[in-house]
């Protein structure tokens, strides 16, 4: 095996390519086995307790030398590589505080790996499955005696929605003494937004987010066959909802690119199915229910009740004239119309997550120190 082959880039960021080739080498090479780990590593960070903190912690300092018997290497200073024989090594931080382990030819090519590349490379095999960065960490987090850590942003959506749910349910006090309309007019409307901010925090994912929170979709059937309501009730409770700003519906044209592939996945099951005719489904977001948002709510609603609309129903037309075009393409989305897909018909539907977490992302930058 030609170990210099990956170095045909000059300086290289390691890609899973790299690292399967690396690990291929170190396991014909027998250097593998130069890599044993010290004992007692983990006493120092029991305090830990998401993942955020510890991707932070391990990345920040040099874990390298903490880990491993062959690795207690003092930083900015030149070793022999422990990777690749022949090659020269040194372990240093970048501008933005990530150790990395250095490795360099004879001829001047440099790769760098960060610590959740080495444990990939290590311990994460060709049977390892899913992704390899939350393979690589949960197999660190193990090592140092971490389990179970909880990510922040799953603790901060699922936080959102109780803050939401306790003023929906009666809760906090204040709805109904500081925003005394609002708390009468969402009332009638008190079911579908429990059912709106009622999720699970281990059914939270990253992969479901826009603008760093979290969204999700649902059909009006759903929510019809869930609270014994008629489906034209629904989609009337939804755009009067999404109008007061107690729920966003995200427009299809700017959904990120993963959530668009699971939209055209359920439009081409459907259609597969022999629907016809119908709309893309809709994605939702729920904001926080703080002052901005409350207050926001109170003044639509009393525009509404000056307008004479309140408890009528609402329509695109009449949300023009009283608030504007603008407004009413955040409650009317345009339709996304595919002629072979009837999503209303479908009655089969269930809320798509997947486990899949976002992974450390590189940014391009030159992280060869010297």
């Amino acid at each position: 095996m030609d170990i210099y082959s990956i170095f045909n880039g000059g300086n290289v960021k390691p890609q899973t390519y790299e690292k399967k080739i690396l690990r291929q080498y170190l396991i014909q090479t027998g250097r593998i086995h130069r890599f044993q780990l010290k004992t007692n590593t983990g006493t120092r960070i029991k305090e830990i307790r998401t993942t955020q903190e510890f991707d932070r912690y391990v990345q920040t300092r040099n874990i390298f030398s903490e880990l491993f018997i062959n690795l207690d290497m003092e930083e900015r200073e030149w070793y022999c590589c422990e990777f690749i024989l022949g090659n020269d090594a040194w372990i240093s931080k970048d501008e933005n505080g990530v150790y990395r382990y250095f490795s360099k030819t004879r001829f001047g090519s440099t790769i760098g790996l960060n610590i959740f590349d080495v444990i990939e490379i290590l311990f994460c095999g060709d049977q390892e499955t899913g992704n390899a960065f939350q393979n690589a960490r949960n197999k660190l987090a193990k090592i140092l005696g971490l389990e179970g850590l909880r990510d922040e942003w799953k603790i901060q959506q699922w936080e959102k929605y109780q803050n939401n749910l306790e003023y929906v349910r009666g809760g906090r006090g204040e709805l109904a003494q500081e925003y005394p309309e609002l708390y009468q007019f969402i009332q009638k409307y008190r079911a579908i937004l429990e059912y709106f901010n009622t999720h699970n925090e281990e059914g939270l994912f990253r992969s479901f987010s826009y603008q760093y929170e979290h969204v999700f979709f649902t059909s009006t059937n759903r929510i019809k066959e869930k609270l014994g309501i008629s489906q034209s009730t629904v989609t009337r409770s939804i755009n009067m909802l999404t109008l007061i700003g107690m729920l966003v519906k995200i427009p299809h044209h700017k959904l990120p690119r993963q959530l668009l592939e699971i939209s055209n996945q359920i439009l081409e099951y459907r259609s597969n199915r022999g629907y016809k005719g119908g709309k893309r489904i809709t994605f939702y977001r729920v904001p926080k229910y703080d002052n901005e948002t409350l207050e926001s709510a109170e003044e639509i609603v009393k525009k509404l009740q000056a307008a004479g609309v309140w408890g009528s129903l609402i329509s695109k037309e009449k949300v023009i004239k009283i608030f504007g075009e603008a407004k009413a393409k955040d409650v009317f989305l345009s339709d996304y119309v595919v002629k072979k897909a009837d999503i209303a018909a479908a009655e089969d539907n269930h809320d798509i997550q997947t486990d899949d977490d976002l992974p450390l992302s590189d940014d391009d930058y030159d992280y060869i120190p010297f």
